[in-house]
C-alpha cells in the first residue's frame, strides 16, 4: 500500500505541475507563432495637413504673471524669453531660459497651430496656449513653477 500511495502522490504532483504550467506553455506557443504585425496603416484621409497660414517669424516679448500658484513673482522666474518665435509647418517651440536658477534650465514648450489661429502645446513641465490674429500673436505659458504672458508681432 505504501508503494501505491507514493505512486499516487507522484502523479498528483506531476498533474498539478502540468496544470500550473499549461497557461505559460500556451502563452509562449502563441507568442512564438504570432510573427510580425507588419507596418501600421495610416488613413491619409483623416490626417489633416499642417496649418501653414501663420508660418513666419514673430518678434516677441514675455513677462512673468505669477509663480508657485501666487501672484507674487520670484527672481527664479525671470527670463529673457525667446526674442524670435519661428512658426514653420504650423508648429513652433518657445524656449524659456531661467538664468537665476542653478543649472539655467530652459524648457522648450512645443505648440501646434489650428485653422483658427489658436495654438496649444503640452509637456511634463507645463502648457503653452494662445492665438494669432492677423500679424499679432498672444499667448501664455503655465510652467511647473512660473506663469508667463507673451506677445509677438510678425516681422
Amino acid at each position: 500500500m505504501s508503494e501505491r500511495s507514493n505512486r499516487a502522490n507522484r502523479y498528483k504532483v506531476s498533474d498539478m505541475l502540468q496544470v500550473r504550467l499549461w497557461p505559460l506553455v500556451l502563452m509562449l506557443t502563441m507568442t512564438a507563432c504570432a510573427g510580425s504585425m507588419g507596418e501600421p496603416k495610416v488613413d491619409t484621409a483623416t490626417v489633416a495637413p499642417p496649418v501653414t497660414a501663420f508660418d513666419g517669424s514673430y518678434r516677441s516679448t514675455i513677462r512673468v504673471t505669477g509663480s508657485f500658484g501666487a501672484t507674487q513673482t520670484t527672481s527664479w522666474c525671470d527670463t529673457p524669453g525667446q526674442p524670435i518665435i519661428t512658426v514653420a509647418n504650423g508648429q513652433f517651440s518657445y524656449a524659456v531660459p531661467h538664468p537665476n536658477v542653478p543649472g539655467n534650465p530652459a524648457p522648450a514648450f512645443p505648440a501646434t497651430m489650428a485653422q483658427d489661429g489658436s495654438f496649444y502645446g503640452q509637456l511634463v513641465g507645463g502648457t503653452i496656449s494662445g492665438q494669432v490674429r492677423g500679424t499679432h500673436m498672444e499667448g501664455s505659458i503655465d510652467g511647473s513653477a512660473c506663469l508667463y504672458a507673451f506677445t509677438g508681432d510678425r516681422m
